[in-house]
């Protein structure tokens, strides 16, 4: 498989891997990984259908390859792993049939199980960005970064790869999904991380909580589902601290 991730650090220190939401990238990890690499082993990955692997489908047997791959091979030992939106929602399936190869789980803006009429938004718009002339559909989804994210950070995503089919892939997947009920098999240290204004995947957040007994909430005030972007240094300190907590924790274990 192309390489498909990024590291940081030195390989014995403790490990972190960070995985990013739809339609972005492991560079979107760059300022968070270069603030950590003090005391961590930073890995930052590009899921299938973004990035190196943007001709990769985003489907399950892909995505468990990866993270087969970087838990298993590219860090030394069971890392944090940090999920960001769609990022989380593969974390919290990889976590829950793997716990021996997941320390600890950072869950940011992925509080929403898709049940109901909560798929229905999701796949209403995967199905119109994905049936837009090419053209059009780059048009849209630039106009979209730019009315939601600040000017350098929409440039960073835009020049990520990124194949529009991940729209229909995740679409399918999430279908019916209560990731809380599968998290819930997950017992290793957790902690959420919301935007205080991101509603929808807020949604969920108390089930979440309920699910995961030992899991611990912080919010990030004044912000939405962008917040690990554009509060980067308030979420780096948020991984940080959660990061030096676990590591404590395992070392007197």
């Amino acid at each position: 498989m192309t390489r498909a991730y990024a590291e940081y650090g030195d390989r014995r220190n403790p490990a972190i891997l960070f995985l990013h939401g739809i339609r972005l990238g492991r560079d979107i990890w760059t300022r968070h990984a270069r603030a950590l690499v003090d005391r961590y082993h930073v890995v930052a990955a590009d899921l299938p259908g973004h990035g190196a692997l943007a001709r990769v489908p985003f489907e399950p047997g892909a995505v468990r390859a990866l993270l087969d791959e970087l838990t298993g091979e590219v860090c030394a030992q069971p890392p944090l792993i940090v999920g960001y939106s769609l990022g989380g929602y593969v974390a919290m399936e990889y976590a829950a049939t793997h716990p021996d190869r997941t320390r600890a789980l950072l869950l940011a803006g992925c509080t929403l199980d898709f049940v109901g009429w909560k798929h229905w938004p999701y796949e209403a718009g995967a199905r119109f960005i994905t049936a837009l002339p090419t053209p059009l559909r780059e048009r849209f989804l630039h106009v979209t970064l730019r009315a939601t994210l600040p000017r350098a950070w929409a440039e960073v995503v835009e020049r990520i790869p990124f194949d529009p089919q991940v729209l229909n892939d995740t679409k399918l997947i999430s279908r019916g999904a209560r990731f809380s009920d599968t998290v819930a098999a997950y017992r290793g240290p957790t902690l959420i991380v919301n935007g205080e204004y991101d509603l929808v995947f807020r949604m969920d957040e108390r089930r979440f909580l309920n699910r995961l007994p030992q899991a611990r909430l912080r919010i990030i005030r004044r912000s939405d589902h962008t917040a690990p972007l554009v509060r980067a240094e308030e979420f780096t300190a948020l991984v940080r601290e959660f990061a030096d907590r676990v590591t404590a924790a395992s070392r007197t274990a």
